[in-house]
């Protein structure tokens, strides 16, 4: 859905656009391309009283912060939602704002009954960049990385030194959850969440290991890559990542009855890697870098008690 669009412009079809165009954004990256077909995608009219943010009147009440912050009303929006979905626990939504700024922030709505995979209800909101690139990277960072996977940012901030003992210790109930499978508090190659990649030959070339600094912290937290989507939007989901994401989507689809294995991610992810001779130099490292987007807000109760 978007904000601060207004009845002309659903009429004459730039809503419809911009819908489209995240939708296509989404799907662009994989396991999302490859997966496009067993995800159900609708979106809803949201009429404001005015175009942009120049003047009041946004239907979903959304707005810019501080820095790349902004936010919306997710009461409303979850009531919006609910013309068109039931599950919510399995449901991202995602608003687009209408106007041309570079902007996102996610906020994450602990599930009703936590499983390891993911769950809970997620609301991400960004702006509609004019540049192809930027908003398609908005999409997949915002949307695809922290609202459906649950992953956290592999960015950091010297500002914000070492993550401290309070912070890893308030992460361990989402991990049980099934969230943030792409960082960890260990740099032991062995003992690392995405140890198993680390070892396999098979993913030699996407530079995996473990990188210093993530979760908006510079030290006290390694990530698996020196780039991704979750980075600076850019270079595609990591191989963790991809597994994450990879890993929800089956457990969507056929429940408990799924039990996928290592092996099963690599089959499906042959798609993905990257070989000698292509890797130049490769998935993952940083050829373009955008500045980074607000953390996630994890709001830390249910959906029902949004507002």
């Amino acid at each position: 859905m978007g904000d601060a669009f207004s009845d002309r412009q659903i009429a004459d079809g730039t809503y419809d656009s911009v819908m489209r165009d995240a939708m296509e954004a989404f799907f662009s990256e994989e396991p999302y391309k490859s997966f496009r077909d067993r995800f159900n995608v609708s979106y809803v009219n949201v009429v404001s009283l005015n175009e942009g943010y120049d003047k009041t009147g946004q239907a979903l009440e959304t707005g810019f912060g501080e820095g790349t912050r902004v936010y919306g009303n997710d009461e409303k929006v979850i009531s919006y939602a609910q013309y068109v979905v039931s599950r919510m626990d399995d449901v991202v939504i995602i608003v687009m704002m209408n106007k041309d700024a570079y902007a996102g922030t996610c906020y994450m709505y602990s599930p009703e009954a936590p499983t390891d995979y993911s769950q809970g209800l997620s609301i991400a909101y960004f702006p509609t960049s004019s540049d192809t690139d930027t908003f398609n990277g908005l999409v997949s960072h915002e949307a695809g990385g922290h609202g459906f996977a649950k992953l956290a940012d592999e960015y950091a901030y010297e500002s914000m030194g070492a993550i401290s003992q309070e912070t890893i210790d308030e992460t361990h109930t989402p991990e049980e959850w099934g969230w943030y499978k792409n960082v960890d508090f260990t740099n032991n190659p062995a003992q690392v969440k995405w140890s198993p990649f680390i070892s396999d030959n098979r993913y030699a070339n996407e530079g995996i290991g473990c990188y210093e600094g993530g979760f908006t912290y510079w030290t006290g937290v390694w990530r698996p890559t020196e780039n991704s989507i979750m980075r600076y939007n850019t270079g595609g989901f990591n191989a963790p990542s991809r597994y994450a994401i990879w890993y929800r989507i089956n457990k969507l689809l056929y429940r408990d009855e799924w039990e996928g294995t290592y092996e099963d991610f690599v089959t499906y992810d042959a798609v993905n890697r990257t070989s000698a001779a292509t890797a130049q130099p490769g998935r993952n490292y940083v050829l373009k870098q955008l500045p980074p987007l607000d953390p996630p807000v994890v709001v830390g109760h249910s959906w029902r008690d949004a507002k």
